[in-house]
C-alpha cells in the first residue's frame, strides 16, 4: 500500500509557516492599532481633565489715557481679554503695566487698580481689581484701569508721542502641585505693544476728566460697508 503523508509533509510545513506569518502580521496590526487608540485616549483625557492652565492676554488696537486725583495721577485704561485654553482653573492675582516713552526712553510701572471705564465723576464708586479665577476653557473680558506704582511723579506722558507698553500677569501657583503641574507648568508670557498719544491737554485731563484715545500706530477704524443698492458719495451715476 502506498502512502502520501511523507511526500506532503514539506507542503504542510510551508502552509503552517505561512498561516503563522499571516496570524502574526494580523496580531502586530492589532497591537499597533490598540496602542494608537490608547495614546489618543490618554491625550484626550489629558486635554479634557489634566491639562494645566494656559493663560493668554489680548489687547485691542485702542486704549485710553486719563488722569485722576485732580490731575496728579496718570491712568491708563486698557480693555483686556484673558483666556484659558487649559483644562484646569488659572488664577490671575494682579496685572502690571510697564510704560516706556519712546522719545525720552524713560519708563514707569503701573498696577491693575480698578475695573471699568474711567469715571468723569470723581465721586463715582470704583470697582477694585480682585484676583480673577479663569476656569478651564474660560474667558474673562473687562476694562482695567492702571495706576502708578509708588510716587505718581514725574508723569510719564507729558507730551504727545509714541509709547511702548509691556503687560504682565501675576498668576497663582498651585498650593499642592502634582506631577502634571511640575512637568507642564507654563508661564504667562508678557504682551508688548505700542500706542500713540496724539495730544495732551492738562486742562481737559485735570478738570474735565476726559480720556484721550491712544491708537496703534497706523490703525484706522474700518468704514462701514455701503448698503446694497446705494451709490457712495462722489460716484457718478
Amino acid at each position: 500500500m502506498t502512502t502520501t503523508s511523507g511526500a506532503n509533509a514539506p507542503n504542510n510545513d510551508r502552509a503552517l509557516a505561512s498561516l503563522s506569518a499571516v496570524i502574526g502580521y494580523g496580531g502586530m496590526q492589532a497591537t499597533i492599532v490598540s496602542a494608537l487608540a490608547l495614546v489618543l485616549s490618554a491625550y484626550s483625557l489629558y486635554e479634557s481633565s489634566f491639562k494645566t492652565a494656559e493663560i493668554e492676554i489680548y489687547v485691542p488696537p485702542v486704549i485710553q489715557y486719563a488722569r485722576d486725583g485732580g490731575g496728579d495721577t496718570e491712568v491708563f485704561v486698557v480693555p483686556i481679554t484673558v483666556t484659558n485654553s487649559g483644562a484646569r482653573t488659572g488664577t490671575v492675582l494682579s496685572m502690571e503695566l510697564n510704560v516706556e516713552d519712546l522719545k525720552t526712553h524713560t519708563s514707569k510701572r503701573f498696577y491693575s487698580a480698578y475695573l471699568g471705564e474711567h469715571q468723569t465723576d470723581s465721586d463715582a464708586a470704583n470697582r477694585s481689581f480682585a484676583p480673577l479665577s479663569i476656569p478651564g476653557r474660560g474667558t474673562f473680558s473687562d476694562t482695567v484701569r492702571f495706576y502708578p506704582i509708588g510716587n505718581p511723579f514725574p508723569k510719564i506722558a507729558t507730551d504727545a508721542g509714541d509709547f511702548k507698553f509691556t503687560l504682565s500677569l501675576v498668576t497663582a501657583a498651585p498650593a499642592r502641585p502634582d506631577f502634571v503641574d511640575k512637568l507642564f507648568d507654563a508661564k504667562v508670557a508678557p504682551v508688548a505693544f505700542e500706542r500713540t498719544l496724539p495730544w495732551v491737554s492738562d486742562q481737559q485731563l485735570d478738570q474735565r476728566r476726559i480720556t484721550i484715545s491712544m491708537p496703534e500706530k497706523g490703525w484706522t477704524a474700518m468704514p462701514a460697508a455701503p448698503n446694497a443698492g446705494t451709490v457712495p458719495e462722489g460716484t457718478a451715476q
